[in-house]
C-alpha cells in the first residue's frame, strides 16, 4: 500500500533513476523519452507503493536525461560558430601574468539578450598574442568581443584525467577562443576588490598561494611542488574550499554568536541565534569562494542540516545522508558526473558506516576519548576512502593517516579561523596582518611536516580497484558473522576481490597509440613490459609524458625497457626527460648521433618474440628532423605494424624504391599526423595496411589531418582511426587474428565522451 512508501524509499528511487547518467553510452532519443514519460505518469496513478517507486525512478531518470540533452543541444547550437558576445567576468584575476583563461557569463549573443535560463558560463581562452587582454579582465567587469565557440573535447587515455567529464559536470561544455575584446564597464566586483586588498596584505608571506586558495577558492597560484605534497600525503582536500571548510566557517560563526550571548539576559539564550550567525558566516565564505560547485553542494547540505536543527527534527544519520544526496542530484542531475561529489558522499557515508558498524569501545575513558576518537576517525578515512583514492587519483598514500592527524587539526583550528578573522578584520590593517601571519605560520609548519611524509605515495594498477573495497567487505563479514555461515561465504567474497590479479588476456602483444593531442606516443607492450615509440610534446610547466604517458604506464603496471625517438621535434621528443627519470634503466635509440644508441637503416633487434627492423634513415645525423624520422617495422612473424614518425613524401618514395613489397604491414602509424606533405598514394599502396592510426588533436592550428589525405586512405580501403575522434587506440594481436579497440567506443563508451559539435573534419 501507499502508506508503506517512505521518504527514504523515494530518495533511493530518485538516486537510482539518476545514476544511469553516469554509465549510459548514449542519451535515448526523444520518442523513447516521451514513451517513458507516459508510462511514468500512468504508474504514478496507481495506489501501490512498488509501482509508485517505479514512477519516481522513471521521472528522476527522465529529468536527468532532459538536463543532459539540453546541455548537448546547447553545444550543437553554438559549436564552431563565431559570434559577438557581451557579458560579465566571473573569475577573479590574481597575479595576471601568464593568465590564459577567464570564466565569463554570457548575457548577449549577436545582440540578442539571453533569458535567465539561457545564460551560461563560458571559459574564454586567449592565444599568446592576446594574453594582454586576459590580464586586463577582472571579476565584475562588463566586456564584449568576438569569439569562436568550441565544443569541449579532451584527451582520453586509461589512467588519465577525464577533462570532458569534468566539463559536463560543471556545466561548461563550450569554450570560447577570443578573437577581439573591449571593456564596457571597468567596475570591479566586491569580491575582486577584497581579493586585491588581501593579495597586497599577504604579498610578503611564504604561503600566499595557499592562503588565497583557502580564503577565496582560487587554487591557480598554488605551486606545483606543493600540490604534489598535498596529493601524496592525502591532504589535498584541505586546500580546496569544501564541506569541511564550510562547516568550520559555520562553527566559527556559531562560536562568535555564543560569545555574544554571554551579554544577553538568560531569557534570550537559545540555539537559534548561533545557528543563524553560523549560517550567515558560511554563506559569506561560500560567496568569497566564488560559489564553486563543491562549496555550493556543501552549503546546500549544511543548510538542510541547520533547518533540521532549527525545527528540532530527529532524522538518523543515514536518513540525513540519503535525503541530502537525493536532493543534490535532483537539483542538478549532472552532478552525478562529479568526482568531488562522490568523494564527499563516500567520506560522510564512511564515517557513518564506521561508527555504526565498528563503534568505539565504551571502556575508553572520558579523559582520552576525544584524542582516541580523532585517531579512530582518521583510521576510518584511510581504510574506507582507499577505493575513491584509487579510482580518482590512481594511487594511495601510506602516510595519509599521519598526514591528516597533523594537518587537519592545524588547518581546521588555526589556519581557517585565522583566515576568517583576517577577512572579517580587513578594514583594520594591523589586526588583519596579524591574523594572516598566524595563518601563514601554521601552514608553513604543516607543509614542513607533510614534506617529510610525501614519500609514502604509491601508484597502483587498475586491478586494485576491486581489492580496495576489501576494507568495507571485511567489516561487513565480521559484523554479520559471515565467517560462521559456512566454509564458502567469506572465501568466495575474498576470491572475487582477488580475481583481477589472476585475470590475463590471451593476447600475444599489443600496441597503444595514446591520445596526446598534437604529437605522438605509442606503447608497444607484451605482458607488463613495454617499449615507447616517441614521447609526446612539452611546454614550459609540464609535458605529455607527465600528464598522459606515465599515468597510463603506471595504471597498467608497465615497466619501460626501451625508448625510441623518431626525431627531435618537441611534439615527439618532449617527454623524454620525464620518462628517463621514471625509468632510468631503459635504453634509448634515436637517429641523432649524440643521443642514445643507433636507429638507422639496417639496424634490427629482437625483443620478447618481436623483431624490430629499422628502415630509415640511411644514416644518423646531428639533428634529426622530419626527413630523418626513424621508421621501424615491428613484426611477430605473422602480423606487423609500420611506425613512420613524421616521414615526408621524398622519404616515402625512397622507401618504396628500397623495399617495395617488403613494406607491407597490417597496421600503419599515419606519417606526419596526416599532413599533405606525406601519405602519398604509392606509399599507401606499397604498405597496403588494413588500418592506419593517426595521432592528432581536434583543434590543432594546422587543421590536420588534411582532408585529401583522409580521402586517399579511404579510397584505398584503409580503415582510418584517429585519436581526435576515438581517444586512446589499441591494437591487440592474438595467435590467429588481431583487433582494435578505442577508449570512446570500447573501453568507456559514455554519452559525455562523444564528439560534440559540428561534423569532424579531422576524424
Amino acid at each position: 500500500m501507499y502508506s508503506t512508501l517512505s521518504l527514504d524509499h523515494i530518495a533511493i528511487a530518485a538516486i537510482a533513476g539518476i545514476l544511469p547518467l553516469l554509465f549510459m553510452s548514449a542519451l535515448p532519443p526523444m520518442f523513447i523519452w516521451w514513451l517513458l514519460a507516459v508510462f511514468a505518469l500512468l504508474a504514478a496513478v496507481f495506489n501501490q507503493a512498488l509501482i509508485r517507486l517505479v514512477a519516481v525512478f522513471l521521472l528522476s531518470f527522465l529529468w536527468a536525461v532532459l538536463c543532459a540533452d539540453q546541455m548537448v543541444q546547447q553545444v550543437e547550437r553554438y559549436a564552431d560558430q563565431s559570434a559577438h558576445i557581451q557579458g560579465k567576468v566571473i573569475s577573479a584575476n590574481i597575479n595576471a601574468e601568464g593568465q590564459r583563461s577567464v570564466l565569463f557569463q554570457i548575457r548577449q549573443i549577436n545582440g540578442r539578450e539571453l533569458s535567465m535560463l539561457e545564460k551560461f558560463q563560458l571559459p574564454l581562452y586567449f592565444s599568446i598574442n592576446k594574453q594582454d587582454i586576459a590580464q586586463q579582465m577582472f571579476a565584475g567587469q562588463l566586456w564584449q568581443g568576438n569569439i569562436l565557440f568550441r565544443a569541449v573535447h579532451s584527451r582520453l587515455n586509461q589512467g588519465g584525467y577525464d577533462q570532458q567529464r569534468w566539463a559536463m559536470a560543471n556545466h561548461q561544455p563550450l569554450t570560447g577562443l577570443v578573437k577581439s575584446a573591449e571593456i564596457l564597464d571597468s567596475s570591479l566586483s566586491l569580491r575582486q576588490s577584497l581579493i586585491n586588498r588581501i593579495y597586497q596584505l599577504t604579498e610578503a608571506l611564504e604561503s600566499q598561494d595557499i592562503l588565497l586558495a583557502l580564503a577565496f577558492g582560487e587554487r591557480g597560484m598554488i605551486q606545483p611542488d606543493r600540490r604534489q605534497v598535498f596529493l601524496k600525503t592525502g591532504t589535498a582536500h584541505l586546500m580546496a574550499i569544501s564541506g569541511l571548510h564550510i562547516s568550520l566557517a559555520a562553527l566559527f560563526g556559531w562560536g562568535i554568536a555564543r560569545g555574544i550571548q554571554f551579554l544577553f539576559s538568560v531569557i534570550y539564550l537559545g540555539p537559534r541565534f548561533p545557528l543563524l550567525v553560523g549560517w550567515g558566516i558560511a554563506t559569506l565564505y561560500v560567496w568569497l569562494s566564488g560559489a564553486n560547485p563543491p562549496a555550493l553542494r556543501a552549503f546546500f547540505a549544511l543548510s538542510i542540516w541547520m533547518v533540521l536543527r532549527w525545527h528540532g527534527m530527529n532524522w538518523t544519520p543515514w536518513q540525513v545522508w540519503l535525503r541530502i544526496v537525493a536532493l543534490l542530484l535532483i537539483s542538478d542531475p549532472l552532478m552525478v558526473l562529479s568526482d568531488s561529489l562522490w568523494l564527499s558522499c563516500l567520506a560522510v557515508a564512511g564515517i557513518i558506516f564506521w561508527f555504526q558498524w565498528v563503534p568505539l569501545p565504551a571502556q575508553i575513558g572520558y579523559r582520552y576519548r576525544s584524542i582516541v576518537l580523532w585517531v579512530y576517525l582518521q583510521i576510518a578515512m584511510m581504510i574506507l576512502l582507499i577505493p575513491m583514492q584509487i579510482i580518482i587519483f590512481h594511487g594511495i598514500s601510506w602516510t595519509a593517516l599521519l598526514g591528516n592527524l597533523v594537518a587537519v587539526p592545524v588547518v581546521s583550528f588555526i589556519s581557517v579561523p585565522a583566515i576568517l578573522s583576517g577577512l572579517l578584520l580587513c578594514w583594520s590593517q594591523p589586526l588583519a596582518v596579524f591574523f594572516w601571519w598566524i595563518a601563514d605560520r601554521s601552514i608553513i609548519i604543516t607543509l614542513f611536516l607533510l614534506e617529510k611524509l610525501q614519500h609514502g605515495w604509491e601508484t597502483v594498477t587498475e586491478q586494485m580497484i576491486l581489492i580496495s573495497f576489501s576494507g568495507w567487505l571485511l567489516i561487513i563479514c565480521w559484523r554479520l558473522s559471515l565467517w560462521r555461515c559456512g566454509l564458502f561465504t567469506p572465501w568466495i567474497i575474498l576470491l572475487l576481490t582477488l580475481l583481477p590479479l589472476w585475470q590475463r588476456d590471451d593476447e600475444n602483444w599489443r600496441i597503444d597509440m595514446l591520445d596526446v593531442g598534437h604529437g605522438l606516443a605509442m606503447v608497444i607492450r607484451q605482458g607488463n613490459r613495454a617499449i615507447i615509440y616517441d614521447t609526446g610534446n612539452r611546454w614550459r610547466n609540464g609535458s605529455m609524458a607527465e600528464r598522459e604517458i606515465l599515468p597510463f604506464l603506471r595504471w597498467h603496471g608497465l615497466t619501460v625497457e626501451g625508448i625510441i625517438l623518431s626525431h627531435q621535434d618537441s611534439d615527439h621528443a618532449g617527454g623524454l626527460s620525464d620518462l628517463q627519470q621514471a625509468y632510468p634503466d631503459a635504453w634509448l635509440r634515436t637517429s641523432t648521433l649524440s643521443l642514445g644508441e643507433s636507429c638507422q637503416q639496417g639496424d634490427s633487434w629482437r625483443w620478447r618474440g618481436l623483431t624490430f627492423y629499422v628502415l630509415w634513415p640511411q644514416s644518423r645525423v646531428e639533428r634529426a628532423y622530419n626527413a630523418h624520422s626513424c621508421v621501424i617495422r615491428v613484426s611477430d612473424g605473422r602480423y606487423s605494424i609500420l611506425l613512420t614518425g613524421d616521414l615526408e613524401k621524398a622519404q616515402e618514395l625512397s622507401l618504396i624504391r628500397l623495399y617495395g613489397d617488403k613494406l607491407k604491414s597490417d597496421v600503419m602509424q599515419t606519417p606526419h599526423h596526416g599532413s599533405k606533405t606525406s601519405s602519398t598514394a604509392s606509399f599507401i599502396q606499397a604498405v597496403n595496411p588494413k588500418m592506419t592510426l593517426t595521432s592528432v588533436s581536434r583543434y590543432n592550428p594546422w587543421r590536420l589531418p588534411a582532408e585529401n589525405v583522409v580521402k586517399r586512405y579511404k579510397k584505398a580501403q584503409v580503415e582510418w582511426i584517429s585519436t581526435a575522434k576515438f581517444g586512446q587506440v589499441s591494437v591487440l594481436f592474438y595467435k590467429d587474428y588481431y583487433k582494435f579497440i578505442t577508449l570512446r567506443v570500447h573501453f568507456m563508451p559514455r554519452w559525455y565522451h562523444q564528439w560534440f559539435g559540428s561534423s569532424p573534419y579531422n576524424e
